[in-house]
């Protein structure tokens, strides 16, 4: 059997592709079909933009309180059991959509296909928090938000490719779940224990290590420093959503058609994908200043995007601000689990700190057209605008804020220590459900 570092041992390879595996689906709901918007447009005439983007904002609302159950759920509750009762819902969802013929039937799977999601994201990230530690978890956090959006780059291709042979079609990327459903024996506790191999052992004990103890805090720090690493995620999701909300009706309006749409929005979903594989060379080479680069090149794409309306500046754009938020994201990820109080708790931190996500994706068209209103503003050029000033204004902030620990990176976290972690663990996380 082939094994990669955990940080503290040695880790099934098989089961580590099966853990990734996961990470296919939690973009997927709303996003996938976003090249399809202008599409649905017309099969669908007597409904507004708002109710076409209903598909993509209701997965991203009904998600919110069943991410944090699930993380909730995840402190005393089997992980395999959550994340196989989540698979199943989505799969079956995406055979409902493959024969919905309304609107009305659209709206109400996306509902359900929220509840299935819900208690999958948490599950995902949780599950590479319990086994690895250090640099290697950085590592293959960095993996596990590449290959998420690596999905989508295939995803919206496909969909933009599909929406012109029938709208019905684009829906079967939300098949995707049957993968991790098939690996799932590789993720179960019985097969992780018996197939690892802990630099722990000599101790008597099989499990996880904990993170080295310096990363952890407590009481209201741990809950202010939650805090910081939510709003931090919630506005940079917020920042990129023009890519998947306001792109397509844009280039609809300059007469590009759904396969145009389709290969803009991939190119976002690239980006991120890109900084996602490389992010520890990221960090490795820009250190401190990684977060602020990275909203730097994020906000000049929104720029790009709000001043320009060619394919070649749309290309560009889409790319920039991919490479600007897939740097944000895993390291978010990361220092969510090391300021949880204690190992089994990394999951419903990562579930606080996951809902901003879509929080983000659900609230901002809401927030874009009551500032539409509120100003008598009618451009589909304002909401690029107003990501950009709102990004510009994050990295000001993490400028500012410079050496707090929601925008500074710490070296040493991304340090492989096996000593540091062998003389500071004071248990092993035996549930790794």
């Amino acid at each position: 059997m082939k094994y990669v570092d955990s940080g503290h041992g040695k880790f099934p390879l098989i089961s580590l592709i099966a853990i990734l595996s996961v990470s296919l689906c939690v973009n997927l709901p709303g996003l996938a079909i976003s090249p399809l918007m202008a599409e649905l447009d017309k099969v669908f005439p007597h409904a507004s933009h708002m109710e076409i983007q209903m598909l993509s904002i209701l997965p991203n609302l009904i998600i919110i309180p069943f991410i944090l159950l699930s993380g909730k759920l995840s402190v005393s509750k089997s992980k395999m059991g959550l994340l196989t009762f989540g698979l199943a819902v989505f799969v079956i969802c995406a055979i409902v959509y493959l024969f919905a013929k309304n609107m009305f039937t659209l709206i109400w799977v996306s509902c359900l296909l929220g509840i299935g999601c819900g208690f999958i994201v948490p599950i995902a990230a949780g599950l590479i928090a319990d086994n690895f530690t250090g640099k290697a978890r950085m590592k293959q956090l960095g993996i596990k938000s590449a290959l998420a959006n690596f999905t989508l780059i295939f995803a919206t291709i496909i969909v933009g490719w599909l929406g012109n042979k029938g709208w019905h079609l684009p829906f079967i990327v939300y098949l995707v779940p049957v993968i991790p459903l098939v690996l799932a024996v590789f993720m179960s506790r019985k097969f992780i224990q018996k197939n690892s191999k802990s630099d722990l052992n000599e101790a008597g004990q099989t499990g996880n290590a904990m993170p080295p103890q310096e990363f952890h805090f407590s009481g209201k720090q741990s809950l202010g420093l939650l805090w910081g690493l939510m709003a931090l995620y919630f506005f940079a999701t917020a920042g990129n959503l023009v890519i998947t909300y306001y792109v397509p009706f844009r280039m609809q309006s300059e007469q590009f058609n759904s396969s145009d749409i389709g290969y803009i929005t991939s190119l976002f979903f690239l980006g991120v994908t890109i900084s996602g594989f490389i992010i520890p060379w990221i960090i490795r080479g820009l250190k401190h200043w990684s977060i602020f680069i990275a909203l730097c090149v994020f906000a000049g794409g929104l720029y790009i995007s709000s001043i320009f309306d060619s394919m070649t500046t749309y290309v560009v754009a889409s790319l920039l601000i991919g490479l600007g938020y897939g740097v944000i994201q895993p390291v978010v990820y990361n220092k969510a689990t090391y300021i949880a109080p204690d190992a089994k708790k990394a999951t419903q931190y990562l579930s606080f700190v996951l809902t901003c996500n879509y929080i983000a994706e659900a609230a901002t068209p809401f927030v874009i057209t009551g500032c539409e209103k509120l100003f008598n503003i009618k451009s589909e050029v304002f909401p690029f605008w107003f990501s950009a000033i709102m990004v510009s204004l994050l990295a000001l902030a993490s400028l500012i804020f410079f050496k707090s620990y929601v925008f500074h990176i710490d070296m040493k976290n991304y340090e492989k220590n096996k000593e540091l972690v062998r003389d500071t663990v004071s248990g092993i996380t035996e549930d790794i459900n």
